[in-house]
C-alpha cells in the first residue's frame, strides 16, 4: 500500500460529486451514509442566501447589519496556529494547551480581520474595545479571578492574535438563521431536524509582532504559516460541513481501527489569557499573553497530538510510535473550497487546516474563512461506531 508523500501514511482521496446531477437520495444513502464513507458534495448549498445571494451573503456586510453589537465568545491563540494542541514542541508533551477565550463585540472581531487584510498598506485611527477573558477550564479557589474581569485595550493589540469563532447557529438573529438551511434533508429522509449546528469563522494564523511591541513604527506582520489547525477529534454524530469562504484541507481516520492517534480525554491543561503589559517606549500599556494552569485534567472531548502535515519523527514522538509507521489502512483526505460540503460520517476522527481568502490571494470574498455545519444522530452503523469509539475513550491518562 503506497504512502502519501505529504501525509507519510497510506491515503485515499475523498470522492467529489455534484448535487443533484451526480448524487441522488438513493445513491447518497447506499454509497455513503450506509457505508460510513465521507464525500465532498458540490452545489448542496447553492440555494443558501448566505452563500449565493448578493444582498445576503456572509462575505460582505451582512453580519455588520445584524451582529455588529452582539457579544461573542471568541477563541484565540497568540503564538500557534493550532487552536488546541499538546505541548510536545515546548517540552510539555502531556499538557493540553487550550485556546484563550475573549468576550468581545462582533464589530471588533470583524474589524480585526478586515484590518489584517490591509494593515501593511493602510493605517487607521486606533480604537478601543472592552474584552474579557472567559474561563475555558474550571475555576477553583486558587484561580486568579482578577484576570477574568473586563479590560480595555486597543484594537491593534488584538490584531496579531489568531481568532476562531464557534457560535451556535440557532443563537444567531432570526434574519441570519434564514440565510441557511439544514443540508441533509435534501439527501436522506431519516435526517429531518438537525440536532445541533454551529458556524465557524477565523481571521487566520497568528501574526508576528516585531520588538519592541507597539513602538511608534511597529506593525504586525503575517507569519510563514497562514493556516489555522484543529486537533484530531471525533464526533458521535453525522456531520455536514459547508464552506462559505476560504479553503480547508481535511484528513479523516475511519472508525474500527487501532488507536494510531494515541488519543486521550485526560491531560493536564493550560489556557491562554490576555493581560496588561507595561509599554516599552512611553507610558501606557499594551496587551500581552500569559498561560493559566488549571487543576482540570479531563478534556471536553478526545484529542490527539498527531499533526499529519508534520514530520514523521515528530508524530512518532507524540503517538508513541503509532503514526505513521502503524497506519496500515488508508486515511481519507481532501480539499474543500467555497460552496463545497463535506459529509463526515459519525465517529470519524477528523483534522482540519483552514485558510482565509486573503491568505490564498482571494481579495473579493471577505476577510474571514467561514463555514457552517449541522449535526444529526446516526441511523446507520451506530453500534459499530459506538464500539469503535470505546477504543479511544478508554486510552491513556496523564503521566
Amino acid at each position: 500500500m503506497g504512502k502519501d508523500v505529504d501525509l507519510h501514511v497510506p491515503s485515499k482521496e475523498i470522492p467529489r460529486v455534484r448535487y443533484p446531477e451526480q448524487l441522488s437520495r438513493e445513491s447518497f444513502e447506499r454509497d455513503f451514509a450506509a457505508k460510513s464513507e465521507p464525500v465532498i458534495i458540490e452545489g448542496l448549498v447553492s440555494d443558501w442566501p448566505a452563500f449565493a445571494d448578493p444582498e445576503r451573503n456572509w462575505r460582505g456586510c451582512r453580519w455588520d447589519e445584524f451582529m455588529g453589537n452582539e457579544v461573542l465568545d471568541v477563541g484565540f491563540d497568540p503564538l500557534d496556529g493550532r487552536m488546541m494542541h499538546f505541548g510536545d514542541d515546548t517540552g510539555e508533551a502531556n499538557v493540553l494547551f487550550n485556546p484563550g477565550r475573549l468576550r468581545m463585540p462582533a464589530w471588533a472581531f470583524l474589524e480585526v480581520a478586515r484590518l489584517r487584510q490591509i494593515i501593511l498598506r493602510l493605517r487607521r485611527e486606533e480604537g478601543e474595545v472592552s474584552v474579557q477573558n472567559v474561563p475555558f477550564l474550571s475555576v477553583d479557589a486558587d484561580s486568579p479571578l482578577h484576570l477574568f474581569t473586563p479590560l480595555t485595550c486597543h484594537i491593534r493589540d488584538l490584531m496579531p492574535l489568531s481568532f476562531y469563532l464557534s457560535h451556535d447557529t440557532y443563537a444567531l438573529p432570526e434574519e441570519l438563521q434564514k440565510d441557511l438551511g439544514p443540508q441533509a434533508p435534501k439527501l436522506i429522509d431519516g435526517w429531518a431536524s438537525p440536532n445541533s449546528s454551529r458556524i465557524w469563522a477565523t481571521n487566520g494564523a497568528p501574526w508576528r509582532v516585531p520588538y519592541p511591541p507597539w513602538f511608534d513604527q511597529t506593525v504586525p506582520e503575517p507569519g510563514e504559516d497562514t493556516m489555522i489547525y484543529s486537533c484530531f477529534h471525533c464526533d458521535r454524530m453525522e456531520n455536514f460541513h459547508s464552506i462559505l469562504a476560504g479553503e480547508k484541507q481535511v484528513v479523516l481516520v475511519p472508525p474500527g481501527q487501532h488507536d494510531v492517534l494515541n488519543s486521550t480525554r485526560f491531560a493536564a491543561q493550560k489556557q491562554w489569557l490576555l493581560v496588561p503589559m507595561p509599554g516599552p517606549s512611553k507610558p501606557g500599556q499594551y496587551m500581552g499573553s500569559t498561560l493559566y494552569t488549571s487543576k482540570q485534567t479531563e478534556c471536553t472531548s478526545d484529542q490527539s497530538a498527531v499533526h499529519p502535515f508534520r514530520s514523521p519523527e515528530e508524530n512518532r514522538k507524540v503517538s508513541r510510535g503509532q503514526w505513521p509507521d502503524h497506519v496500515d489502512f488508508p486515511v481519507r483526505h481532501g480539499k474543500l473550497r467555497k460552496g463545497d460540503t463535506l459529509y463526515i460520517p459519525a465517529y470519524h476522527w477528523h483534522w482540519v487546516a483552514t485558510s482565509t481568502p486573503p491568505s490564498i490571494g482571494v481579495e473579493d470574498e471577505g476577510a474571514l474563512a467561514l463555514s457552517v455545519n449541522f449535526w444529526w444522530w446516526p441511523i446507520h452503523n451506530d453500534k459499530v461506531g459506538r464500539f469503535s469509539q470505546s477504543q479511544y475513550t478508554e486510552t491513556r491518562s496523564p503521566e
